[in-house]
């Protein structure tokens, strides 16, 4: 019995770690994944602003800077890469380090058109104002009608405007609440966090754990090798003179699709 206990250990154990060793491999593209430069406050990567949008937007977000600290930046993508666009928040947020670093109050306002998703990723300083649920109210109510409707531009200012208003004490809901089946997409959003930590913790057993023989006790045996853990060294930050302050986040935010 207690052999076939430890066989079926030992199974489910390389089940996991095959698993891991998979997930493992998505990990470590996303972490090779080249971040854009951070040209601006609008980084349209996607080519979706006119000159004059993007000036408007660099104009709004300027001023707002300079009233409060806050940093917010647009991004458009192109390409999502196959990676749920809560990562790319998180890269863009991280990586350009946006906001300042004492009061983590920086803001990703990231749109991918081509997988018509967007997020509003939020540094750890504003989350008790900019909340997850205004976040998502924003998205419902201020941008996602207007992406509907084919109006990529106007899209982005309002929730430009309506990320200010907020954090300016000024926002006024655009919507009501939606309905029933965008209440359960928000509830499955809520979850993805949870899921990509499973996953990440997956991945560190299956590169961390070995086996290897034991001659005195003439069978193998499970160890646990450390990484290194370096950090990259890489930055992200440059370009048109204008860069992040050292912000960091925590995946506070909120995500849509249209």
């Amino acid at each position: 019995m207690v052999v076939n206990n430890l066989w079926h250990f030992r199974f489910i154990l390389w089940l996991l770690v095959l698993l891991a060793f998979l997930c493992s491999g998505q990990i470590a593209v996303a972490q090779d994944a080249s971040l854009p430069a951070l040209t601006g406050r609008v980084v349209d990567r996607a080519d979706i602003l006119s000159s004059a949008a993007e000036a408007t937007i660099a104009a709004k977000l300027e001023a707002h800077e300079k009233a409060t600290t806050n940093q917010i930046v647009v991004v458009t993508l192109p390409d999502l890469m196959g990676r749920p666009i809560e990562d790319w928040g998180l890269m863009l947020g991280r990586g350009w380090g946006i906001g300042q670093a004492e009061k983590d109050n920086g803001v990703v306002f990231l749109i991918a058109p081509n997988e018509r998703e967007l997020r509003i990723e939020v540094g750890y300083g504003l989350e008790g104002e900019l909340t997850d649920a205004l976040a998502d109210q924003i998205i419902r109510g201020d941008i996602v009608p207007h992406f509907k409707a084919g109006d990529m531009e106007a899209g982005i200012l309002a929730g430009v405007d309506a990320i200010t208003g907020v954090l300016g004490g000024t926002y006024r809901p655009a919507a009501e609440v939606p309905d029933g089946q965008d209440r359960i997409g928000s509830i499955i959003e809520e979850f993805v966090p949870f899921i990509a930590m499973g996953i990440w913790l997956l991945a560190l057993i299956g590169i961390s754990v070995r086996r290897r023989w034991n001659r005195k006790k003439n069978a193998y045996e499970w160890y646990w090798r450390a990484g290194s853990g370096g950090r990259s060294g890489s930055s992200f930050r440059s370009g048109g003179g204008f860069s992040g302050g050292g912000g960091s986040f925590g995946g506070g935010g909120a995500s849509g699709r249209w």
